[in-house]
């Protein structure tokens, strides 16, 4: 059964239309898909809670439902004794309604590889569920009171006392037991709206990829007064074209001809600040490795800085020119007349 959380977690009013609710959910669900974080546990588990939050709207939304003001109820967490209580009908002195502190918000950031290895500043805006100024997070208009759900009659739940009472959420209260006779005009009586802040991140040099950046406070607001929850920030690092880290090192592959390996001499080599010159030895193989000491990603405090890593690749000409080919068979000539003398 579909509860004011379900469209917290799909970011909705409960007033949003069924098209409104299935373009969202739609896009939430590609943004969390495992298939695009098969190493992250925490983009899994939000996928399910999109997937749960869907099918209870779905189920709710196909039945007729009547339209009431409602208050905004932040989700609070249930231990056994309150489930006890809840069961046998026994009425609790409200301890279970105890402070609690609120959801963490998470964004993802693209960083391109470049820029997360010299480091960069840069704004985003962030969409954040914030209590409602002009109602004070009550979902209540000026001068409105709260008064005893008529559907549940200040339970929360449909059923009588005892082990009756354990019934059914109530859809009209959403468990609270109290509802408004008039709804806050600015939050539509929920005690919360969304609203997008901007934040200027400073993303240091050499940042990995998957590195969380937090910013205290900056998440939903607690229950009860309860301190708020942290936004973090997922760096992402976008795969280069040239270069690959491991660790602090940058490896990277250079082509180089056949008659280059051979004869040796200078090549140019791409690197983070342009390029540089490298001397190869005459008769570099294919798959020799040579290194730029400091030329990879920037170390931490107390880490020095990786190096660049570079594999030679000798090329073989697929079509040779005829003069290439004349050289080529001269050459092979050469080699014959050597070896057989050898």
């Amino acid at each position: 059964m579909a509860t004011l959380d379900h469209y917290r977690i799909l970011g909705v009013s409960p007033r949003a239309t069924w098209e409104e609710i299935q373009r969202r959910y739609r896009a939430l669900a590609w943004q969390f898909h495992p298939d695009h974080h098969p190493d992250d546990p925490e983009a899994t588990a939000q996928f399910r809670l999109l997937v749960e939050a869907y099918e209870a709207l779905r189920q709710t939304r196909s039945k007729p439902r009547r339209a009431a003001a409602q208050a905004y109820v932040r989700p609070r967490f249930r231990n056994k004794k309150q489930v006890f209580e809840e069961f046998f009908g026994i009425e609790s002195s409200g301890a279970f309604l105890q402070q609690s502190p609120g959801a963490d918000f998470r964004y993802d950031l693209q960083v391109p590889f470049l820029e997360a290895i010299r480091g960069l500043e840069i704004d985003i805006q962030v969409p954040r569920d914030l209590d409602c100024r002009q109602c004070q997070a009550t979902g209540l208009a000026p001068g409105g009171t709260y008064q005893d759900c008529p559907d549940c009659q200040g339970r929360g739940r449909k059923g009588g006392p005892g082990l009756l009472r354990f019934g059914p959420l109530c859809e009209r209260c959403q468990g609270l037991g109290k509802t408004s006779a008039q709804a806050c005009s600015h939050c539509g009586g929920e005690g919360h709206v969304w609203e997008t802040r901007r934040y200027h991140l400073r993303i240091p040099p050499g940042v990995e990829d998957g590195t969380r950046l937090r910013i205290a406070g900056e998440g939903g607001p607690g229950f009860r007064n309860g301190p708020p929850g942290n936004l973090e920030i997922i760096i992402h690092v976008e795969p280069h074209l040239f270069f690959t880290r491991v660790g602090n090192d940058l490896h990277c592959r250079l082509q180089v001809s056949f008659a280059k390996a051979a004869l040796g001499g200078q090549v140019r080599v791409p690197t983070l600040d342009g390029g540089r010159d490298l001397d190869l030895p005459r008769g570099t193989q294919s798959g020799k490795v040579f290194r730029f000491e400091g030329g990879g990603a920037p170390g931490g405090p107390h880490q020095p800085p990786g190096d660049q890593v570079v594999e030679v690749v000798v090329t073989t000409p697929a079509d040779l020119s005829p003069g290439q080919k004349a050289i080529l068979e001269e050459f092979a000539s050469l080699e014959r007349e050597h070896l057989s003398g050898a």
